[in-house]
């Protein structure tokens, strides 16, 4: 039952991580700059994305990766970065992905909560017919 348990909670863990990761390329998905050292850079913000990778020992970990095409070009004359034919580099964020993807991490969370929830029944009823 211990194993299920942990189990269900490095599940838990990785739903969280990946709606994390969701809503940090949402709230950045127009950042054309970033802060490194606490000085402004002129590079865009890069978002990530998080694979979710099954252990031998039970149970799942994250692994957080750059994406591959960090950034698509737009053309916005009027932002201060922008090159002189008004391309400005943009995170490469879609915001109909990245909702989707929180909706899964909520799914998958809560699919973890009741098997957690299942191996607390039992080992109860277990303890019922032992005593």
């Amino acid at each position: 039952m211990v194993s299920a348990i942990n189990s269900a909670i490095s599940g838990l863990n990785a739903a969280s991580k990946r709606l994390e990761n969701s809503a940090n390329n949402l709230a950045n998905q127009f950042s054309t700059t970033t802060i490194l050292n606490g000085q402004t850079s002129d590079t865009p913000y890069v978002p990530t994305d998080v694979q979710q990778v099954s252990l031998q020992t039970g149970g799942v970990a994250t692994v957080t990766t750059p994406r591959s095409d960090a950034t698509t070009p737009a053309y916005d004359p009027n932002n201060p970065q922008a090159d002189a034919n008004g391309i400005v580099n943009y995170p490469n964020v879609d915001t109909a992905q990245e909702l989707v993807a929180t909706q899964i991490a909520s799914y998958d969370y809560k699919a973890n909560l009741k098997s957690i929830k299942a191996a607390d029944d039992l080992q109860k009823k277990l303890l019922d017919i032992i005593t």
